[in-house]
């Protein structure tokens, strides 16, 4: 029965050849697409197992630089240029076989860099003044990808004197870490990408299924004849998983070639942000074999589950009845997931970030699928009575006799509405937790920090002289304008070390700016005219007090509902001479202007802190990331689940033209116009999928409004779905009806007066 299946699956003529060559390009079409996500989140699992050197600690050097065998001094760090972050390591080897970071062959010496290639090209093509002059010394060579997370990160190994680097309290480093870096949004995002795969998963199996029932009424037939001369119901199962499986290998050997053609285009694209190495992106030895096996098994479990009549009886083709309308408790699992998902965001933190809520997001995405039928048979009785006349009466008795196989053509299509109106209702929220609208008044105002300690007797920043130099020579720079703000004395004189490798601690952190001394600051009202956002002094004040100075030094200093300066804040003598200078605020009219004052600030001052110099609006973007990570994940399984759902919609419809064809062409023979069958078929495909529309779109934006009131801070706006998110739905939903229209033409001819005559 084996080789029997395979001739005819391979060897039955034209009609069977076709049916063949459309399956195996849909099936072919939904494997390459989750080739595709699998190629991608293997490369971000690639990309975040990588051995973590920025991880690497060890004892202070207390200043000294005692020689040791197997020992260096270690001083990882973070730079910005143009938005994006640049990881800096200065590095001295204290004797002999220092350990050697990865990427490199040999450690740099005093003078020399080696810069990944990315960041080699920057400074190859931007001035010097703008970045190279930030790091001392030559490039010598290029760092390889092991320490890399993707070919477009910026990393630079800067080598030094051993007493050099020890006096800017560097870490002696004895080995360097090998563990993965411990992020905690890496568990965020490895959830996202499962609720990615799984919008495209359910998608493309719903249409391998309907590319493997394709033309199923004709099959039907064949097999009825093969029982009524003697098949055993045994044999049809074969014969049957054999023509299914067969297409659906050669489906996934067809994705598999279609994977390898859009492969290195996928390697460049930067899905999520980040564009990882060619090599990564690539789905594992798993996932291929998972695909070869798991497909056909699906095809034929479909195939076979199709067969019921023909198992029952022969005759059961022929005395076909309709089958008995889904039931009620088809609704009970979507109201399980969705209580599910409540009790996740019920017990949800900022540890899990709402990782307890994804399994009852997934259950409800099950339960829309199982509900869809029971919607639809609603909607088709409900329609019947609402609307009169042969077409609607047509599809709606049509949809009632059927609702399963009627819901099946526009499932994918409700789940892309589910998730497009989950990201329309949470990105907007999610947004506005990250910056506030008047933190745009300072996206172009770069802050440095000098001092930043903690206590009292911490450093406070730089001595009355230095400012003054500092300040002096920032004024040579066009289009830059300069606001100091000051250090309150303080009951002991803090000590300022001498410039030198300027320290900023572990870069990891980018999401929040360097933390605020614990005294106030003090800062003039005509720098405070120059940055309102920040707020006011009273009328006649030259310079106040800032309390709230932490705010100041924050990533987002309007985030806070009060702002940082206002008529209550009492007022200094406006004479800075004697005091200290805490920080400077610069802002620049052009990123040209914005590099040069940056590397000036980098080159020209002692330590800053824990953060370099960085604009307010990089700060924000930093943080913008993670939400910019989300909505591509997002956006990208909405836009695959609206492909493949095309897709399946176009074989459905295609497919019970084929199958309806005598019933067409006989009422077309019996006087019913072709304008009225267009109708029907129309009415057929948008009643499920308004239903579905309705009850995905209801059901996403009470998930978004549930999560926003779980997990945004207090005063966050209630998600609303913008005009971006209706043209979205509605262009997807306006394809769907295209998709339906280009079978039009394919009903006429199908319908002709010339064939009646059925074989």
């Amino acid at each position: 029965m084996v080789w029997l299946g395979l001739r005819l699956s391979l060897r039955s003529g034209r009609e069977a050849l076709i049916r063949l060559t459309l399956t195996a390009l849909a099936v072919g079409i939904g494997a390459a697409l989750l080739f595709c996500v699998l190629a991608d989140y293997h490369a971000f699992q690639s990309s975040n197992n990588r051995q973590c050197w920025e991880c690497t600690q060890g004892p202070s050097s207390n200043g000294t630089a005692t020689p040791t065998p197997g020992a260096e001094l270690w001083q990882s760090s973070a730079d910005y240029f143009d938005g994006q972050t640049i990881e800096r390591l200065d590095l001295a080897a204290l004797g002999p076989h220092a350990p050697l970071p990865p990427g490199l062959s040999r450690l740099p010496g005093p003078g020399q860099y080696y810069a990944s290639p990315a960041l080699a090209a920057l400074l190859r093509t931007v001035p010097r003044d703008e970045l190279g002059d930030r790091y001392p010394g030559r490039l010598v060579g290029t760092i390889g990808d092991k320490a890399l997370t993707g070919p477009d990160e910026l990393v630079i190994f800067i080598g030094h004197k051993p007493a050099q680097l020890a006096a800017t309290g560097a870490q002696v480093v004895t080995h360097i870490a090998t563990v993965p870096p411990k992020q905690v949004w890496t568990p965020y995002f490895r959830d996202a990408f499962v609720v990615g795969v799984l919008a495209v998963l359910f998608p493309m199996l719903i249409l391998v299924g309907t590319a493997t029932r394709l033309a199923a009424a004709r099959r039907e037939e064949r097999y009825a004849a093969m029982r009524l001369v003697g098949a055993t119901p045994r044999q049809i199962s074969v014969v049957a998983s054999i023509d299914a499986m067969v297409s659906a290998l050669l489906g996934v050997l067809l994705g598999i070639g279609i994977f390898a053609l859009v492969q290195p285009a996928l390697a460049n694209a930067s899905l999520i942000g980040t564009r990882y190495f060619a090599f990564d992106v690539t789905p594992t030895a798993t996932d291929y074999i998972g695909m070869l096996v798991g497909v056909p098994v699906v095809s034929a479990i479909a195939a076979l589950l199709s067969l019921r009549r023909v198992r029952i009886s022969p005759l059961g083709v022929a005395r076909r009845v309709t089958p008995p309308p889904p039931s009620i408790w088809r609704v009970v699992p979507l109201l399980i997931g969705i209580g599910l998902f409540i009790g996740g965001l019920a017990i949800t933190n900022k540890q899990s970030i709402g990782g307890p809520a994804y399994p009852g997001l997934l259950v409800t995405m099950i339960g829309l699928v199982i509900a869809g039928p029971w919607l639809t048979a609603q909607a088709a009785r409900l329609f019947a009575r609402l609307v009169k006349g042969p077409s609607p009466l047509l599809a709606a008795r049509r949809l009632a006799d059927n609702p399963k196989v009627a819901f099946r053509t526009v499932t994918g299509l409700m789940l892309a509405v589910f998730l497009g109106t989950i990201v329309a209702g949470l990105l907007p929220a999610v947004n506005a937790t990250t910056a506030t609208p008047s933190a745009s008044g300072l996206n172009n105002v770069l802050l440095d920090t000098f001092g930043g300690g903690a206590g009292p007797f911490g450093p406070a920043g730089l001595s009355p002289h230095a400012s003054t130099t500092l300040l002096g020579e920032l004024k040579g720079f066009k289009g830059a304008t300069t606001y100091p703000v000051y250090a309150l004395p303080q009951s002991r004189q803090p000590k300022v070390k001498p410039p030198g490798v300027r320290h900023r601690g572990h870069p990891g952190g980018g999401g929040g700016g360097p933390q605020g001394p614990t005294f106030d600051s003090i800062i003039s009202c005509a720098s405070l005219r120059g940055l309102a956002v920040l707020g006011q002094c009273a009328p006649g004040t030259g310079a106040i007090k800032v309390t709230a100075s932490s705010l100041l030094f924050s990533d987002n200093p309007t985030f806070s509902t009060q702002p940082i300066a206002n008529a209550s804040n009492p007022a200094v003598p406006d004479n800075f001479s004697h005091l200290y200078l805490e920080a400077v605020l610069v802002r620049v009219n052009n990123s040209a202007t914005l590099e040069r004052v940056r590397t000036f600030l980098d080159t020209h001052t002692p330590q800053s802190g824990s953060n370099p110099p960085k604009t307010f609006g990089e700060a924000v973007q930093i943080r913008l990331a993670y939400a910019d990570i989300l909505s591509r994940l997002v956006y990208i399984a909405v836009a695959l689940t609206l492909l493949v759902a095309g897709c399946s919609l176009a074989v459905t419809v295609g497919g019970n033209l084929v199958e309806r064809k005598r019933p067409f062409t006989l009422l077309r023979v019996s006087g019913t116009p072709t304008a009225t069958l267009y109708r029907v078929v129309l009415l057929e495909a948008i009643l499920p999928l308004a239903a579905a529309t309705v009850v995905a779109a209801g059901t996403a934006y009470g998930i978004s409004v549930l999560t926003v009131d779980r997990m945004a801070p207090a005063g966050t706006p209630t998600p609303t779905l913008g005009h971006v998110y209706f043209a979205t739905m509605g262009v997807g939903l306006l394809i769907s009806l295209l998709v339906i229209l280009v079978t039009m033409p394919v009903l006429g001819r199908m319908t002709a007066p010339s064939n009646v005559r059925f074989e």
